[in-house]
């Protein structure tokens, strides 16, 4: 089987899971890791994608840069992969009693009164995006 080269997009780094997860999938691979400003999609495909010779790309970034990279994938040759991470509960401690340090992140953010807050997120799957698509209903 080919080497594949996998692009990780994300401030945040990748879980032992997800790590796991490819290697299963992919066998022998290498992972870039790209932390940072993406001001497109164009210009990740142009300065990073293409240059490199990524064959998948894992993005965490807006969804129009998804559905953008998406489009660009099919003239580029390589896949769109979306992190399935699944949001187990928010907590107001940083710590969690069933944090699991291969499978979980804890996302800072804030509550609707501006507290300080984590999101436990629990990593599930990769899942290769095929399209994302706009249903508009005349209103």
């Amino acid at each position: 089987m080919e080497k594949k080269n996998v692009l990780w997009v994300s401030r945040h780094g990748m879980l032992p899971a997800q790590m796991r997860f490819l290697a299963e999938k992919l066998g022998n691979f290498n992972v870039e890791f790209y932390n940072g400003m993406v001001p497109s999609a164009e210009y990740l495909v142009e300065n990073v994608i293409v240059p490199k010779g990524i064959n998948i790309v894992i993005p965490v970034l807006p969804l129009s840069m998804i559905a953008r990279l998406v489009e660009l994938s099919k003239k580029h040759g390589f896949e769109v992969w979306w992190a399935q991470m699944e949001l187990l509960h928010n907590d107001y401690e940083e710590t969690c009693p069933d944090f699991d340090e291969e499978t979980d992140a804890m996302v800072p953010g804030v509550d609707a009164n501006g507290r300080k807050m984590w999101r436990h997120y629990r990593f599930k799957a990769f899942y290769r995006v095929k399209e994302v698509k706009l249903v508009l209903e005349e209103v």
